[in-house]
């Protein structure tokens, strides 16, 4: 059966929204500096004047005299940070876990982020986007496999307990909360697959509930080559949007945005979801070319 025009319209407006999303001002495209705190010990970002302070788990801003007589704050939820500042601590839209309110340096926006090292320890960073970064590497779209109805195939989600995981990222020793909430089940080139499902939680574990999306991370035998290497996503709105799913939609494969930048820590592709051949559908790697380098060094 031929995609309709229906189908391919919708997806046109798919595919441009995500292009014009990844072009943002202060999107993955514009971010300069992904750097790890040490306790006890003040860091200073080559971006941002001041210094920043990991003590007993908490994130403090110190601003720079000098900066400050130039009219140069940091801005702390719309305030300017006159002083030792602690920087609150909860959900980050961008990061998952992090400062939960709004940084600006000048036009930078800054953001703490929290992660895991593979001693399970909680390492705290702070993380700089720079929109003319982003105007820089601004692109026009992202290649993509010709839209095929063989790729729509046949799924149903079965919903597990929510459990939290640590997993591995492409980012050295560094590793990231998940929670898987289920699996995809279905079957290709008569194998059967069941792939695992993860989301975002916004909020705490009291309060919390899934924001942003959630999403399935697959590998297959294009990446590395035709695709980004640490595998492709397919996303979904939330929970309620998996329960009604009939078929996973790979056209809509997308990239990860480690696959845009060195400074993003994305979640390497879970070991029971790669498969065992060529996925001819969704994103090429995005036209952004950069060495991947490993910025936690502990």
């Amino acid at each position: 059966m031929a995609l309709s025009k229906k189908y391919i319209a919708e997806w046109q407006t798919w595919h441009d929204d995500r292009i014009a999303d990844l072009n943002r001002p202060y999107g993955f495209l514009s971010v300069v500096s992904q750097d790890w705190l040490t306790e006890g010990e003040p860091f200073t970002s080559e971006f941002v004047g001041g210094q920043w302070l990991l003590e007993d788990g908490e994130i403090y801003y110190r601003p720079d005299p000098d900066c400050i007589a130039k009219g140069e704050f940091l801005t702390v939820d719309g305030k300017n940070a006159t002083g030792p500042t602690r920087i609150p601590h909860g959900y980050n839209k961008n990061s998952g876990t992090g400062s939960a309110v709004h940084l600006f340096y000048r036009d930078l926006e800054v953001e703490t982020i929290t992660r895991v090292n593979a001693r399970d320890e909680t390492i705290y960073g702070v993380r700089v986007r720079d929109p003319e970064e982003a105007a820089r590497k601004r692109f026009d779209d992202i290649e993509t496999f010709p839209l095929s109805e063989e790729w729509i195939v046949p799924a149903t989600f079965t919903a597990t307990d929510i459990e939290l995981h640590n997993v591995p990222t492409v980012d050295d020793s560094v590793y990231e909360a998940s929670y898987i909430v289920g699996t995809i089940a279905l079957a290709i080139e008569g194998q059967a697959f069941r792939l695992e499902v993860s989301c975002h939680r916004a909020g705490s574990e009291d309060t919390g509930y899934f924001s942003n999306y959630c999403y399935v991370h697959f590998g297959d035998r294009t990446n590395g080559k035709e695709t980004y290497g640490g595998g492709r996503i397919i996303k979904f709105r939330d929970l309620d949007e998996l329960a009604a799913l009939q078929a996973l939609d790979f056209n809509r494969a997308v990239s990860f945005p480690c696959a845009l930048s060195t400074f993003v820590a994305c979640p390497s592709t879970p070991p029971g979801s790669r498969l065992p051949f060529r996925v001819a559908a969704g994103e090429y790697t995005p036209p952004v070319p950069h060495e991947r380098v490993s910025t936690y060094k502990g």
